[in-house]
C-alpha cells in the first residue's frame, strides 16, 4: 500500500477496535494505514449516551485548541478511579478533530494500573504505527524518542496539520514524557489517576457528577439501549441509584447496563439493593467491568504505607478527617501521616484542602471493607480506639475552655475559647458521626462519654436535633451497662434538651428520673443539679408554685455545698418564677443575690442574661426607662462577648420599653430587624414571640391592619410551638386588632372596598 493511501472499507473493518490500539486519524474522519492490521486508525469510539460533562469538554477543548496562546503542549485529565476521564479525553479528541484542529491522532492505552506499559514501548508502537522501519530505529531510547517526534512531524507535514496525541490511563509521568511531541502545535492529552507533574504540564481535575447530571447519564444510558424503556420515567428511583454511585460515571454506567440485562427489574429494586448493602463497590459490577477492580489497581500501585493508611481511614468516623486526627489513627507523627495523605491525594483516593482531608463516598466503601474480616482485626480496633479517644478527649478540653470562669486554670490544648470554638465548629460533624459510631460497634465510654462534652457547645450552637440523638445514645448506653451515675446523668442533659425544643412534659419527667437516681446514689450535688433543672421545666409549663419549691430546695443545697455558681443560677430562675406570679419585689431581690454572685465569679454572660430578667420586673412595674437602661446594658455586655442570639432577645426588651414610652418608629425598627433574624435562624418559637410583640407596636402606632399579619403570624407559631398562654394573648391582640377602627373608617379586619 502507498504511503498516505486511503484504507479501504474491508481494511476499517478489519481493524481492532478495543482500547490498547494504537493508530492515526486524519481530519476528514479516513483512515490512513500506518501500521500492522492490530493498529487502529481512529480514535476509539465514544460509549453512545455520552453526556453531562459539557463543561469539563469546553475546559479540555480550550486548552487542546492549537491556535491558542499560552497554552502548554500536554494536558492532564485527572481524577479517581472511574471519573469519566477516559471518556471525555475521546469525546474531546473526537470533537477536536471535527473543529479541523488536528489532520491526525495516535491514541494508546497505557494500562497504567493493570500491565503498564512502559513509556518508550508506547513510543516502539508509535513508530510501528507512523510506518518507520525498524531498521531506521537506534538502540538508544532518547535517540528513538527523537526519531519518534521527527516522524509525527513528517506526518504532520504529509496531512497539512498539527497531530493529538492521547495518551490513556497513564500511573507516571514517566509513561508520559517519551510521548511528548517535539512541537508546540502538537498536543498531547494524557489521562490518570494520580496526579501527575512535570514542568510545563497543563492539569485539569475531573470530579463526579452532581445528583442532576448523574440522574442523566443514567436516563441517557437506558434510552440507548431501548429508547422506550419504562425506567427511563422512574424519576424517584432513578435519582436513589444515581446517589447509591455518589455520581461516579462507572458506577452509573455499570447500573444502567445492570437494568439492561434484567428487563424485569425495576429501578427502586437495583437502588434497594446498593442502599442496603454494606458491600455497594463489589456489587457495582456488570459481565466487563468491575468498581472494586478499579480501586485494587489503584491500591496495588501505593506503597504498603500508604495503603495501610488508606484502609484506616475506612475505619473514620464523619465526613472528613484532620491531619491530626489522622496521625492518631495511624500511630504516627503528624509530618509522617501528611506524607502519605498526599500520596493518597496525587492517587485521587482523597483530597485535602486546608488541613482536612475527605474520600469520596464509594472510596470510603471500599475502604471501609479493606479492614472487614482482616487478619490483623485487632489492629484496627486499637487504631480506632485510639481516634475515639482522641475526639473524647479534645473534646473534653474544649468544654473546659467553655465552663471556665475567669482565673480558672483551662487545658493548654487549646490557647482560648476561641480556639476551642474554631476546634469544634470544624470537628462538629465528625464528632456527631463518632457517637453513632461508638453506639453501633458497642464502645460503651465514647458513647456515654463524648454527649457529655459536646453538650455545651451543641446547646450554644442551637444544633439541639443532633444534640438529643446523642444524649438519647448516651443514655441507653448508660443503661445497657447499668453504669447509674451516667444514666442519671443522661435524663438530666436530656431533659435540658427537651425543655429547649419545648417539650415541658417530658422533660419534666427526665429531669424527676434525674433527681431520683442521684438520690439513689446518694450524689447531693446531682441531685441539686436536677432539682434546678426540674424548677425550671415546672416554670416553663407553668407549674410556679411547685417550681418555687423546686428552686428554693435548688438553691438551699447549693448553699450548703458551697456550690456559688450553682446557687447564683438557681436564684436567677427563681427570680423569673417570683415575677411571673407577680411578686416583684421578691423577684427583684432574687435577681440582684444572683447579679452580686455572678460579678463576683466573672461571669459576665450570665450577670447579662441577670439583667434581662431585672429588665422584664421593671417593665412589667411600668418603670420603663429603667427597665430600657437594664435591656441595653444587657444587650451591650451580649455583643462584647459576641452572642448575637442573646443580644437580639435583649433588644426584644428594649423594643417593649421603647413602644411604651411612645416612641413606636424605634420599636418598629428594632423589632423588624428582629424578626428578620429569627427567620434566618430559624427559630419559630422566638418569631413568634417578636410578632407579637411587633403587632402590638403597630396598634400602639396607630395602624392595626399592619399588626394583623404578624398577630396571624404569631398566633399559628406559638400553638405549633406549645405556648398556649402567649397564643392566646396573642389571639386576644389579634381580635382587638381586627375590630379597631381605621381611618378611612369600618375596622381593620373589614374588607379593601
Amino acid at each position: 500500500m502507498e504511503s498516505g493511501g486511503p484504507l479501504s472499507r474491508a481494511a476499517i473493518h478489519g481493524s481492532r477496535s478495543g482500547r490498547d490500539t494504537i493508530g492515526v486519524q486524519n481530519n476528514y474522519g479516513v483512515g490512513l494505514a500506518r501500521g500492522a492490521a492490530q493498529t487502529l486508525v481512529t480514535l476509539p469510539a465514544l460509549e453512545a449516551g455520552f453526556t453531562s460533562r459539557g463543561a469539563e469538554l469546553e475546559r479540555v477543548l480550550a486548552v487542546l485548541d492549537p491556535g491558542a496562546d499560552g497554552v502548554p503542549g500536554v494536558v492532564v485529565s485527572q481524577g479517581m478511579g472511574g471519573v469519566g476521564k477516559t471518556q471525555l479525553a475521546l469525546a474531546a479528541g473526537h470533537e477536536a478533530i471535527r473543529r479541523g484542529w488536528f489532520a491526525g491522532a495516535l491514541f494508546v492505552d497505557l494500562h497504567g494500573y493493570s500491565t503498564p506499559v512502559d513509556g518508550d514501548r508506547a513510543v516502539e508502537s508509535f513508530l510501528r504505527s507512523l510506518e518507520v522501519s525498524t531498521e531506521r530505529w537506534p538502540d538508544a531510547p532518547d535517540a528513538r524518542r527523537g526519531l519518534y517526534r521527527s516522524a509525527l512531524e513528517e506526518r504532520s507535514l504529509e496531512l497539512g496539520g498539527p497531530i493529538l496525541v492521547v495518551a490513556d490511563n497513564a500511573s507516571e509521568a514517566g509513561q508520559v514524557a517519551p510521548l511528548v511531541p517535539g512541537l508546540a502545535r502538537h498536543r498531547l492529552l494524557a489521562t490518570s489517576r494520580d496526579r501527575l507533574t512535570s514542568h510545563g504540564w497543563r492539569r485539569i481535575a475531573i470530579d463526579h457528577l452532581s445528583d442532576t447530571r448523574a440522574v442523566r447519564v443514567l436516563v441517557e444510558a437506558l434510552r440507548v439501549g431501548d429508547p422506550d424503556d419504562p425506567r427511563i420515567e422512574e424519576a424517584a428511583a432513578l435519582a436513589r441509584v444515581a446517589k447509591a454511585c455518589s455520581g461516579l460515571p462507572l458506577a452509573l454506567r455499570i447500573c444502567a447496563a445492570v437494568l439492561g440485562a434484567a428487563p424485569d427489574m425495576t429501578a427502586s429494586e437495583l437502588a434497594d439493593t446498593l442502599e442496603g448493602s454494606e458491600a455497594r463497590v463489589r456489587r457495582l459490577r456488570d459481565d466487563s467491568r468491575s468498581l472494586h477492580t478499579v480501586f485494587e489497581q489503584s491500591r496495588a500501585r501505593l506503597a504498603p504505607e500508604a495503603a495501610e493508611l488508606l484502609a484506616l481511614l475506612g475505619l473514620a468516623p464523619g465526613p472528613d478527617i484532620s491531619t491530626a486526627a489522622a496521625a492518631v489513627l495511624a500511630g504516627v507523627q503528624e509530618t509522617e501521616v501528611l506524607e502519605r495523605l498526599r500520596t493518597l491525594s496525587a492517587a485521587h483516593l482523597v483530597s485535602g484542602k486546608a488541613g482536612r482531608w475527605q474520600m469520596h463516598d464509594l472510596t470510603a466503601d471500599y475502604a471501609a471493607s479493606l479492614s472487614a474480616g482482616d487478619d490483623a482485626a485487632d489492629r484496627f480496633v486499637h487504631a480506632r480506639r485510639r481516634l475515639f479517644d482522641h475526639y473524647s478527649s479534645m473534646a473534653d478540653d474544649a468544654r473546659l475552655n467553655f465552663v471556665a470562669l475567669p482565673g480558672q486554670q483551662t487545658p493548654e490544648t487549646f490557647a482560648d475559647r476561641r480556639a476551642a470554638t474554631r476546634w469544634l465548629d470544624a470537628e462538629r460533624a465528625v464528632l456527631i458521626d463518632t457517637v453513632h459510631v461508638a453506639h453501633r460497634l458497642g464502645e460503651t465510654r465514647t458513647e456515654t462519654e463524648l454527649p457529655v462534652f459536646l453538650n455545651t457547645y451543641l446547646k450554644r450552637r442551637r444544633d439541639l436535633s443532633d444534640l438529643e440523638d446523642v444524649h438519647r445514645i448516651a443514655l441507653r448506653a448508660a443503661q445497657r451497662s447499668g453504669n447509674r451515675d451516667r444514666e442519671a446523668i443522661s435524663w438530666n442533659n436530656l431533659g435540658a434538651v427537651l425543655r429547649e425544643t419545648r417539650r415541658f412534659g417530658a422533660a419534666i419527667d427526665a429531669h424527676e428520673r434525674a433527681r431520683s437516681l442521684f438520690a439513689e446514689l446518694f450524689d447531693d450535688h446531682g441531685e441539686a443539679v436536677s432539682w434546678s433543672s426540674l424548677g425550671a421545666a415546672l416554670g416553663d409549663e407553668r407549674r410556679f408554685p411547685e417550681a418555687l419549691e423546686a428552686l428554693r430546695g435548688a438553691q438551699v443545697m447549693f448553699a450548703g455545698l458551697d456550690d456559688v455558681h450553682r446557687e447564683a443560677i438557681a436564684w436567677n430562675n427563681l427570680g423569673a418564677t417570683l415575677r411571673e406570679v407577680g411578686r416583684f419585689a421578691e423577684a427583684v431581690d432574687a435577681h440582684q443575690r444572683a447579679q452580686d454572685f455572678f460579678r463576683q465569679l466573672g461571669d459576665t454572660h450570665r450577670e447579662a442574661r441577670v439583667w434581662v430578667n431585672l429588665g422584664a420586673v421593671l417593665s412589667q412595674e411600668g418603670r420603663f426607662t429603667e427597665a430600657m437602661e437594664a435591656h441595653e446594658r444587657a444587650r451591650t455586655m451580649f455583643q462584647g462577648l459576641g452572642d448575637t442570639r442573646e443580644a437580639v432577645r435583649a433588644e426584644m426588651g428594649v423594643s417593649v420599653c421603647l413602644r411604651e414610652l411612645g416612641r413606636t418608629n424605634e420599636a418598629l425598627a428594632v423589632l423588624d430587624t428582629a424578626v428578620e433574624f429569627h427567620c434566618q435562624e430559624r427559630d419559630p418559637h422566638q418569631e413568634g414571640l417578636t410578632r407579637y410583640e411587633l403587632g402590638l407596636t403597630w396598634v400602639a402606632a396607630g395602624d392595626p391592619p399592619k399588626a394583623i399579619p404578624h398577630l396571624e403570624r404569631a398566633v399559628k407559631l406559638l400553638g405549633e410551638n406549645n405556648d398556649p398562654f402567649r397564643r392566646g394573648r396573642a389571639a386576644g391582640a389579634l381580635a382587638r386588632a381586627r375590630s379597631s377602627p381605621t381611618p378611612g373608617g369600618g375596622s381593620a379586619g373589614s374588607p379593601t372596598p
